[in-house]
């Protein structure tokens, strides 16, 4: 099932508020620690051709000196993009996909769906141009509960081939 509360912690919003004004969507970010030293990955995305090294490395120069001076123990930082066919995890993901096409597995249909993201409201996910795997029904546009399903991923493959 996909959470709901990914997007709320302090830690996800004070790293978002730095990365924002860039021009970056963080997707996902963790905080660890052992034997002294916090390790800090960020998933972070932008849309059109998506996120380079340069985008990286600047997101990098911006997080590094802050949590560096805030946590007194070592850092260990790590800014990489989500790939391009990155797992699903939080329903607020598919507000920073718009456009991007997706498969899910909508459980009243048990099948999955393909189709391209629309818009992604406080309770649906809106797909256009979606095909329906198990009975290779297709349409304009579909309109799924979040609650119906139980899992999603980018889906790179069917977005190459110009679906």
């Amino acid at each position: 099932m996909l959470t709901t509360d990914a997007f709320s912690s302090m830690l996800f919003l004070d790293l978002a508020s730095l990365i924002e004004p860039m021009g970056y969507k963080l997707v996902e970010a963790s905080r660890s620690e052992h034997k002294g030293t916090v390790s800090l990955r960020m998933l972070c995305y932008k849309g059109g051709d998506g996120i380079t090294t340069e985008d990286l490395e600047a997101i990098y120069n911006v997080v590094y000196p802050r949590y560096s001076v805030l946590w007194t123990r070592d850092l260990e930082l790590e800014v990489s993009s989500p790939g391009i066919n990155r797992n699903i995890k939080d329903i607020g993901e598919f507000k920073i996909f718009l456009g991007k096409t997706v498969r899910v597995y909508v459980q009243s249909k048990s099948s999955y769906v393909v189709g391209k993201i629309e818009k992604a409201d406080d309770d649906y996910l809106y797909l256009s141009s979606y095909l329906i795997e198990d009975t290779k029904e297709e349409g304009e546009e579909i309109r799924i509960e979040y609650s119906d399903i139980s899992k999603a991923k980018l889906d790179y493959v069917t977005e190459a081939k110009g679906k």
